[in-house]
Parts: structure tokens; sequence; C-alpha cells
């Protein structure tokens, strides 16, 4: 037999489960003279070059595990304002060469103190545009859950994952 207070507490759990609720952003990006390949390769295979190549951005960036395919575990330190920096280490959870996708969670750091879960998904598609330049449209598609109902949607995540990837299309087209 379950006590009184077992119970409650039990009811308690559930209803905080059924609470939770699971929120979605997406996002896309021309990124212009940048092939979705180059782009794509960069992302998944050097991703230790991030601090080179966005010093404002990312701090710092290493590998734990992997070689940028399935199951890769990095831990990065982000600047998020102009004296605050996040710590961040997530996992490759999902890797598609084909139509150059890449899913990521994250597993640890302070991002998981606002979101207790916290997955995203790029995507690079080619486009080619009316000068036969080669450039890419980015989609990022990103999977949360607040804390709480005070924490805001992650858009100050979003938007500097925007420009570490607008610098790094950068950064590819001058060095093709």
């Amino acid at each position: 037999m379950i006590s009184h207070t077992r119970k409650l507490v039990i009811h308690f759990i559930s209803y905080h489960i059924l609470m939770a609720q699971i929120h979605k952003l997406h996002v896309q990006n021309e990124l212009k003279n940048c092939s979705a390949d180059q782009f794509y390769s960069f992302i998944k295979n050097e991703a230790t070059k991030f601090p080179r190549v966005c010093p404002h951005i990312i701090k710092s960036f290493q590998i734990l595990a992997g070689n940028g395919s399935i199951g890769t575990v990095r831990v990065m330190k982000i600047a998020a304002g102009a004296s605050h920096e996040v710590t961040v280490k997530d996992k490759i959870v999902a890797a598609d060469d084909e139509s150059r996708t890449l899913s990521i969670t994250i597993i640890d750091g302070d991002l998981l103190r606002m979101y207790p879960k916290f997955e995203y998904t790029l995507t690079v598609t080619p486009v080619v545009t009316q000068r036969r330049e080669q450039s890419s449209l980015l989609k990022l598609s990103v999977e949360y859950e607040k804390g709480n109902e005070d924490v805001p949607a992650p858009l100050e995540y979003t938007e500097l994952a925007t420009a570490l990837y607008k610098a790094i299309a950068g950064h590819l087209a001058k060095n093709a």
C-alpha cells in the first residue's frame, strides 16, 4: 500500500512531466560565396578552428571524444555578452553527409540551467545564385525545454550561432 504522501509526490512528478513543453525555433540564413560541401565539412571536421575564425564568440573549443562523426563530444566556451561566458558540452547524435545535416544535443554546461533540454539540427543546402555563384542555405532548427516560465526563448544563442556561421562562411569564401 502506498502512503498518502507518496501518492502526492508521484502525482506531482507526473504533473510536471506532463507540463514540460518542448519549444522549437527555426532560423534560415544564406551563406554567400560559400559552398554547402565546404561549410558542412568545416563544421563537422574542423570545429576546433572556431576560436580562430570567430574569437569574439567562441573563446575555446575542444574535442573530448570522437572525430566529427556520431558520438563526438565537444566542449566550448561561448561569449554570451560583454562580460559573460557560457560553457557548453555537446554531442553529435546524428550526421548525414549526403544531406549535409548534423544533429547535436547539449549534454552538460551552463545552458542546461535554463534549458533542461536543448538540441539543434543544422542542414546546409547548395544554392546557385543568378550570377552562378556558389552559396548555401543554412537551416538551424532548435528544440528546447524551458527550465521555468520566466526563461526567455534562446534567441541570444541563435543570434550568436548565426553570427558564427556567417563568420565561418566569410572565412571559407576568403580562403577559397
